[in-house]
């Protein structure tokens, strides 16, 4: 599969269920909450559980998920995936007490976490060299989406079937990417000559990523922006009470904004495809979500609050796509799974920290000091990444050329 390879149209199929799955499972999670607190009265504590229980397990796999795609393939570790998500959304419907319903979404978590590497490695083996930043940024649109999308989708479902039809309609999002995948057709590693993957190799994806200047500073990347990422997620919420002293509505209508211009930014990025598939979109990205989490929590405007959370919409979006791209061209294919999966590990632990960080942060600096350290950080962290931004050409293609990650790390050397 070569430059000239064409954009085939189940490319496009498959890119429109993979969006539908995702929105599926954004639902899942709302469905899940809305149901342990009116069927079992949970508190707002344990319904946080359950989101906790869905991201540790992409924290605790860790290398194992890239292990296992690069091992079996994506295209099978995603069809696995969806079994396990299946089968998650339809125990629910037996699920009686709290102790289950929060098992089972850890075991939709672990769904998600072997799903997220295996379709991110995908792109370089659907599609030609000239069509791959697009397509990434295709990918990472279905994500976007499904944080637009998913919670209306969750609250239709139960509207409309009650909540154990809605745990039905999660199922069928999941069947209806594992109906679509067979049309899939994958080319092929370009090193199959090589011994194949061993579980013993879990940790080849640090390794690389630890060597490897361009990969180590997108995971500094991720970290960064996903740190940032866990800090809002509960700071919002006390901004928009105790700092705008607005109501729940205009929470809302803050998370929507976000929504419609990181899907804008999405399209944007796909449209322009390679022009913006460079490490210095993604360091510019960083750098431009500090600021505008800054404009977006920092002040008591509303009308900059509303400014700020617009342009980290479309800051998101200038990393999710291109990141992707940037670690695929500098790292052997045979390793992209482990790759991809380190990616993710940095990005879940970050989110994760910055979570439980933040409330001490807040009770002893206040919101606005505290995200303003924090962007402060990630501005920084951007610039100075900005200054090696012409690093990321000199790897590319590089995967395509080294038969093992073994070669690229001692390469790096």
């Amino acid at each position: 599969m070569d430059d000239r390879t064409p954009w085939h149209p189940r490319v496009a199929g498959f890119l429109a269920a993979e969006a539908v799955s995702a929105i599926g499972s954004f639902a899942t999670m709302i469905v899940i909450w809305g149901y342990a607190a009116y069927e079992f009265d949970a508190s707002a504590a344990q319904v946080s559980l359950f989101g906790l229980a869905f991201s540790i397990p992409g924290v605790l796999l860790g290398p194992l998920t890239g292990t296992v795609v690069d091992r079996v393939g994506p295209k099978a570790t995603l069809a696995g995936s969806k079994v396990i998500g299946i089968v998650a959304s339809l125990l629910l419907l037996a699920a009686e007490d709290f102790v289950t319903m929060a098992v089972l979404s850890a075991l939709h978590g672990v769904a998600s976490a072997f799903a997220h590497p295996a379709i991110q490695s995908m792109p370089p083996r659907l599609v030609g060299e000239a069509h791959l930043a697009r397509t990434n940024a295709l990918v990472s649109l279905s994500d976007e989406l499904a944080l637009v999308l998913g919670p209306a989708a969750g609250g239709a479902a139960i509207a409309l079937w009650g909540f154990r039809g809605a745990f039905v309609f999660d199922a069928a999002t999941y069947a209806l990417g594992l109906v679509v995948l067979p049309m899939v057709r994958l080319r092929k590693v370009a090193d199959e000559h090589e011994e194949p993957v061993r579980f013993r190799d879990a940790l080849e994806g640090w390794k690389l990523v630890r060597r490897t200047p361009v990969l180590r500073r997108v995971v500094l990347c991720t970290t960064t922006v996903f740190s940032l990422y866990g800090l809002a997620l509960l700071a919002e919420p006390l901004y928009v009470r105790d700092v705008l002293e607005r109501s729940e509505a205009v929470f809302a209508s803050l998370q929507s904004s976000f929504g419609v211009f990181l899907v804008g930014g999405g399209l944007a990025a796909a449209r322009l495809g390679d022009r913006v598939a460079t490490f210095r979109f993604v360091a510019i990205g960083v750098a431009a979500s500090g600021l505008a989490a800054m404009l977006y929590l920092g002040t008591p405007s509303l009308l900059l609050a509303y400014a700020g959370v617009m342009c980290w919409g479309v800051a998101t979006s200038a990393i999710s796509g291109p990141s992707r791209t940037v670690l695929q061209r500098n790292s052997p294919e045979r390793a992209h799974g482990r790759v991809m999966a380190t990616d993710m590990f940095a990005g879940n632990a970050a989110m994760l920290t910055g979570t439980a960080v933040c409330g001490p942060l807040v009770d002893a600096f206040g919101v606005q000091w505290t995200v303003a350290g924090m962007g402060t950080i990630a501005t920084v962290v951007g610039l100075a990444l900005l200054r090696r931004a012409g690093d990321d050409q000199a790897g590319r293609h590089l995967g395509n050329r080294m038969s093992s990650p073994s070669e690229l790390v001692r390469s790096s050397q």
